[in-house]
């Protein structure tokens, strides 16, 4: 322990106009326009949180660049996006769905950013949203003429058994809503594949597990891209050293490309 030049505490206070029941603000807390809410990645995780500590303090950067006023929720005191100079308020709580709306009512948020922070924002977002429409994009990618390795969200061991000796092993199992890798792996084989289905989830209806068809000897590219109503402004193109199956957090990528041809970037 030593002594710290800084000393920081966090606290969220719910202030209630006990005549209207109301939340309402001291005035040393209220901000200057609605600010938007950044949520971050929480604890960290080996391979899956350092980049969206990265992409959040991005965020906040840019919030500020368009004079914006930011609102981070996090708590994990080693991020920079915890820091106390980075944005304009701070709320060091836990990442919850009753939590995060807490916040968002007592600071009258104009928005929230789910997209930067990783896992847990995303699974949040799941209950307000539908996200994540896996068949919505395989039916765009089918419609712009893109190929695509067969795969199919299944809710049962049967089906998932069917399926894997219908398009042939190697297939990739993964959990639905899953950035960071946890629990996906690769069966070769129908005893892996059961093995493996009872580490990505409990196989029901709510929580379907995704099985594709893993394309042996492959290289994997990355596309990154910024959009503005509906057209992309920006996108960068990052290629894996290693052949598809290492998860990107643990993968070496090298950006331009150096193996792909021009048709393919296209």
């Amino acid at each position: 322990e030593v002594t710290a030049l800084t000393r920081r505490h966090w606290e969220v206070v719910q202030h209630l106009n006990t005549s209207s029941n109301k939340s309402v603000r001291p005035s040393l807390l209220t901000l200057d326009i609605q600010g938007i809410m950044v949520l971050g990645c929480g604890p960290y995780h080996i391979g899956s949180s350092v980049e969206f500590d990265w992409c959040s303090v991005s965020a906040i950067r840019c919030l500020n660049a368009l004079g914006m006023k930011s609102i981070v929720v996090n708590y994990n005191p080693e991020t920079v996006s915890t820091d106390f100079d980075e944005c304009d308020r701070l709320y060091f709580e836990e990442l919850s769905q009753e939590r995060v709306l807490d916040i968002y009512q007592l600071e009258s948020a104009s928005n929230c950013i789910v997209s930067v922070g990783g896992q847990i924002p995303n699974t949040l977002a799941l209950p307000l949203h539908k996200a994540g429409d896996r068949a919505k994009f395989s039916r765009i990618l089918d419609e712009i003429g893109v190929g695509q390795a067969p795969w199919r969200a299944l809710t049962s061991e049967k089906e998932a058994l069917e399926f894997a000796e219908q398009v042939g092993y190697p297939c990739l199992v993964r959990p639905s809503y899953i950035l960071s890798g946890s629990a996906m792996n690769v069966a070769y084989g129908p005893q892996e594949l059961r093995g493996f289905l009872g580490q990505a989830a409990a196989v029901n209806a709510e929580h379907p597990v995704v099985l594709t068809k893993f394309i042996e000897n492959s290289r994997e590219v990355e596309c990154d891209a910024v959009a503005s109503n509906g057209q992309v402004v920006a996108h960068a193109l990052c290629e894996h050293v290693e052949n598809a199956g290492v998860h990107s957090g643990d993968a070496t990528l090298v950006l331009p490309p150096h193996t792909i041809n021009e048709d393919v970037k296209a």
